[in-house]
């Protein structure tokens, strides 16, 4: 048994959106917003992939160093905080908490701050550039506060406090640097897709030649 449809059997399932098919033959079509077309410049610009292709082996790079950071990273938290005998008592001025809690919540703040920093920064936003400064402020002051208390109070031994803010400060620069390269791992693979979806978009104005590359794998119209 057919249906309404000469030759297509009612037991075959057609495409739900069929009625679509065919009505916008005529209409433009659809392009990328102007904001999409702005932050793809300005990522390319900012990080200056040399071709299209060369942005998938930059990904790669960036996260397999990333990668490796973090796993040194934890290594060493490990190491030269939860492995460290006799750690002396130690409770911030700032809200209160103790070192154990001061060696999480610094480098939280950094790659939250990192995070904030990149959205300000490539979307123009006034809230997060605000919430990166407040961030990293607190951050320093977290990492340099037993320093500071052990050279000018008395309430800490000098070289405990020098232990303990070369500790935090090892933690948060590793978290810096980890951070950034993972952004902009993202911010790479948004452009790459982005790119894939539109081909035709052409970034030369940007500093950028990825022609050269693409002719060599793309056959010229002729």
């Amino acid at each position: 048994m057919t249906c309404g449809v000469s030759g297509v059997a009612m037991s075959e399932e057609l495409p739900a959106d069929i009625h679509n098919v065919g009505t916008n033959l005529d209409g433009p079509i659809e392009e990328p917003s102007e904001e999409s077309l702005e932050l793809a410049e300005r990522i390319i610009v900012r990080l200056r992939p040399p071709s299209r292709v060369a942005i998938s082996k930059m990904i790669h790079t960036k996260a397999k160093m990333v990668g490796g950071i973090l796993a040194g990273y934890a290594v060493f938290w490990w190491l030269a905080v939860l492995q460290v005998d006799n750690e002396k008592a130690f409770d911030s001025i700032f809200f209160g908490p103790d070192f154990l809690a001061i060696t999480i919540i610094a480098p939280a703040l950094i790659f939250l701050g990192s995070l904030f920093e990149n959205i300000s920064r490539e979307l123009g936003q006034l809230f997060p550039g605000l919430a990166h400064g407040i961030m990293f402020v607190m951050a320093f002051l977290y990492t340099f506060e037993p320093l500071v208390r052990g050279l000018f109070m008395s309430d800490l031994d000098s070289g405990d406090a020098i232990w303990k803010t070369s500790r935090l400060a090892i933690l948060c620069l590793t978290i810096l640097f980890a951070a950034r390269m993972l952004i902009d791992a993202w911010l790479l693979r948004w452009v790459k897709v982005f790119m894939e979806n539109n081909p035709d978009l052409d970034f030369s104005d940007s500093g950028n030649d990825f022609s050269e590359v693409e002719e060599s794998v793309v056959e010229p119209e002729i």
